[in-house]
């Protein structure tokens, strides 16, 4: 058979039901990459779900039968004039529960109770329960969210996305903290697109490398001494369920900006 006047088409007729013409070989590559790295990504969460509830499971319960016998011989302790080694000690028992919780929730399936709600006095409440952990570290919190008269809804699971700017905001109050900066500022800002509503959490904290950057968002990892690094993984996990988006832009010792991609409910 003689192949020397075949043509080799540069054009591959790939998935035509939702490609309405076919893709060229560049985009057939990107498009391989962006599987392989999904496929690896579940791959990884599945392994971190799995060792997350095993691990977290068994720590927990001898934490539990620990706190109630410190309970039970506290008040001997404070006869002794030892309560505060009693209190130390009942303080790191709740934090490593707290801690374990975080695990449990990376490994919990989601289940989301979505409701249509207005992001903006949504927003406003978050940020009045900052108010005085602001203070106290020396920061102020501004916003334009009083700019904004008419409801811009998002259909979006309220609790797990009030822990999402919790954390968020909590992370900057710290990062400015451990920067010893005497003005701290963080700013949250929203602007309604045409289908969708950015929100972004600016901060003039310690600020990220590009190393940093790119690693904040995978389970486990953190910069804190103390830290588990699921916080801004879970944020991730919880936006990409509601259909969103969230980007890092950071510079060091100039501070950090989350930016936040929700589709509006119409």
């Amino acid at each position: 058979m003689d192949h020397t006047n075949l043509n080799v088409e540069k054009k591959l007729p790939l998935m035509p039901e939702h490609y309405p013409s076919p893709c060229s070989l560049e985009e057939y590559n990107e498009l391989i990459e962006k599987l392989e790295a999904l496929a690896y990504e579940n791959k990884t969460l599945n392994t971190v779900h799995y060792l997350v509830a095993g691990v977290a499971h068994e720590i927990k319960n001898p934490l539990t039968i620990m706190k109630g016998f410190l309970q039970l011989i506290k008040p001997d302790l404070d006869k002794l004039q030892k309560n505060d080694i009693a209190d130390l000690l009942l303080a790191e028992i709740h934090r490593t529960n707290n801690l374990i919780e975080e695990f449990l929730q990376a490994a919990r399936p989601i289940e989301h109770i979505k409701e249509r709600i207005d992001v903006v006095p949504f927003l406003k409440n978050v940020l009045l329960l900052f108010h005085s952990q602001a203070t106290l570290n020396r920061c102020v919190i501004t916003s334009n969210l009083n700019h904004f008269s008419e409801p811009l809804e998002v259909t979006i699971d309220s609790g797990q996305f009030k822990q999402v700017f919790l954390n968020m905001i909590k992370n900057s109050i710290e990062s400015i903290r451990n920067s010893n900066r005497e003005n701290g500022k963080i700013s949250l800002s929203i602007a309604k697109r045409l289908h969708s509503v950015t929100i972004k959490i600016s901060d003039n904290g310690a600020g990220m490398d590009t190393s940093t950057q790119q690693k904040v968002f995978q389970p486990f990892y953190t910069t804190k001494e103390k830290g588990t690094g699921l916080g801004l993984f879970l944020c991730k996990q919880i936006i990409q369920n509601h259909k969103g988006t969230i980007k890092v832009s950071s510079a060091p010792s100039f501070g950090t900006t989350f930016t936040i991609q929700l589709p509006l409910t119409h």
